[in-house]
């Protein structure tokens, strides 16, 4: 069975639109860092805290390396029986935006893959 593209969307027919399975796990990994710890209700750990929790910390390194910390603990307990994350790393990008760089492996397949999320607020 194809998985679903994530966030939802209605292809022909009515149906979910599919997302090959390199896709499907890209969208799991950006869910994973941009929900916040306690956002959701019966997983109250579950999230990396990327999302618009980190902008209205002070930017630096501390809030860098939390933010990975964070990330890195979220994806391998979320994700860790389907990914295996090879780097991460969270800087900022002038005064308002946090991006994270995750290269991360498919466990079933080993192709590498690599995505950017970026978090800021529009100037």
């Amino acid at each position: 069975m194809t998985p679903a593209r994530h966030p939802y969307r209605l292809a022909a027919a009515r149906r979910l639109e599919e997302a090959d399975p390199a896709r499907h796990i890209a969208d799991l990994v950006r869910l994973v860092l941009l929900t916040s710890p306690g956002g959701r209700l019966h997983r109250p750990d579950f999230g990396a805290g990327l999302g618009a929790d980190a902008l209205f910390e002070p930017v630096g390194g501390a809030l860098s390396g939390l933010v990975e910390l964070r990330a890195r603990g979220a994806l391998t307990d979320a994700l860790g029986d389907r990914i295996v994350v090879d780097s991460l790393t969270v800087g900022t990008e002038g005064e308002s935006t946090v991006t994270a760089v995750v290269a991360y492996r498919l466990r079933d397949t080993g192709e590498p893959a690599t995505l950017t999320v970026r978090v800021g607020v529009p100037v």
